[in-house]
């Protein structure tokens, strides 16, 4: 293929150099055609993408293992290609973080991605992640260590970070409250309940009470080791048995609009599903390597934003569904109208790079930070 359009994506290739700017955009076009990580079955459309048809299957095989080899160690690398993903987003907004995990194990392999995404309308967009190798929660520890690596490279402050219950403890609230980061996090039943009492005003149970028996909203300005926040509680409009009333801590004075703001946190269990069983089959990883899972899931990231991108000015067009309880949904997500948009331009690389030209914009999004 001609170099020239790949020397276009300038930052990667003045950095690493030819060879690793065409292998990164061949294993992004691999996934949006094979539709798996798994790099045994992604080598059957090597010859394909590349023109070359005659050569062994092993060979084709041998050269996407290499691309690990060399590059999945190299921790600067990797965040290159989480900010080269954002070249494609600049002209969208956002205002939201949402903060998840999911795991699964494959083999004795276990994979734990604790994923930061940014909202980008109704969708999710991953901005970073850790994998912790494990089954199970996070822990607070692990939270700070993502959100410090995190503020190097990105500029969160003013942002709001919605995030499940699992997602708590004082340390973290100060750290989000210390870089400008306001949040709308869901609590336990009982959590923080002592700080509530000491407060002035009604004790946690009668906060409880109201909101339970008389369907009322209710809030209360709290300390926590001696920083303020808001606790609130709300019915559940979906009365679901046990979790009648649904509590959150907060940095903003809340009022239902507020607290609202966290239905939009289950946007990041769509991309889950998106690249688990519905797009990429990242669960079909065989790398064992955390650098080398990681640059997977910086392809996969890269991967999926290409799709968001390729889809987002034509969203409106997908066709409404009304369901018989009056809710309505689109009949297509954006990220599967886009990956067959997309699709279209992934006989060769050559026609797949010249396409990503017509994505990428020369800058990066202005909440990149400009650091190595």
């Amino acid at each position: 293929m001609r170099t020239l359009h790949l020397r276009k994506f300038s930052d990667l290739y003045a950095e690493y150099g030819l060879s690793a700017v065409k292998n990164l955009h061949l294993m992004v076009q691999l996934l949006l055609l094979g539709r798996t990580v798994n790099l045994w079955k992604l080598k059957d459309y090597v010859g394909m993408a590349l023109g070359k048809a005659d050569v062994e299957q092993e060979s084709h095989y041998r050269r996407l293992t290499r691309f690990f080899d060399t590059w999945g160690n190299c921790e600067g690398f990797v965040l290159d290609v989480q900010k080269h993903s954002f070249k494609v987003l600049r002209r969208l907004r956002f205002s939201h973080l949402l903060l998840d995990g999911t795991s699964w194990t494959r083999g004795k392999q276990k994979y734990h991605y604790m994923v930061l995404s940014v909202l980008a309308g109704s969708v999710a967009i991953p901005i970073y992640w850790k994998q912790l190798s494990k089954i199970g929660s996070s822990n607070q520890r692990e939270r700070e260590e993502l959100m410090a690596e995190v503020l190097k490279h990105f500029n969160l402050k003013g942002m709001t970070l919605l995030a499940d219950r699992e997602y708590i403890g004082k340390k973290w609230f100060k750290l989000l409250k210390e870089n400008k980061i306001d949040f709308v996090i869901r609590l336990r039943f009982g959590d923080y309940y002592e700080a509530v009492d000491a407060a002035l005003g009604k004790t946690y149970q009668q906060m409880y009470d109201k909101c339970f028996l008389h369907r009322k909203f209710v809030r209360k300005h709290i300390l926590l080791d001696g920083n303020a926040y808001f606790i609130a509680m709300r019915p559940n409009p979906k009365n679901t048995p046990g979790e009648e009333v649904i509590i959150f801590l907060t940095l903003i004075r809340p009022v239902r609009k507020t607290v609202d703001q966290y239905i939009k946190r289950w946007r990041i269990e769509c991309f889950f599903r998106h690249v688990k069983t519905n797009g990429f089959n990242l669960e079909q990883i065989n790398l064992r390597s955390v650098a080398k899972s990681n640059l997977m899931m910086a392809v996969v990231c890269l991967a999926y934003t290409i799709t968001i991108r390729a889809a987002w000015k034509t969203q409106k067009l997908i066709r409404k569904i009304t369901f018989a309880d009056e809710s309505v949904f689109p009949a297509q997500s954006v990220f599967r109208r886009g990956l067959a948009l997309v699709a279209i331009w992934c006989a060769s690389l050559d026609s797949f790079v010249n396409y990503l030209h017509s994505l990428f914009e020369n800058q990066n999004y202005p909440f990149v930070k400009n650091v190595q």
